[in-house]
């Protein structure tokens, strides 16, 4: 099964992003916080799934299904 982190981490790397080029596509300061949510240290808030659906090229909700049972 798969985790948030890994759907996120999967799907940056498919979209030839690095941690740090996400943070910024997201506004966040640190690629420490991708980091993070890559290895199921913490969740994204809605805002930021919903900016990392659009950037990713992936429905809010089919990104957000895999955190659901983890």
């Amino acid at each position: 099964m798969s985790t948030l982190g890994k759907t996120i981490r999967n799907l940056r790397l498919k979209n030839r992003l690095s941690q740090a080029a996400l943070a910024d596509l997201i506004n966040i300061p640190s690629q420490s916080k991708i980091s993070a949510w890559e290895s199921d240290q913490s969740l994204p808030d809605v805002f930021e799934a919903q900016r990392l659906s659009q950037i990713l090229g992936i429905s809010l909700e089919e990104l957000l299904k895999n955190s659901i049972n983890r």
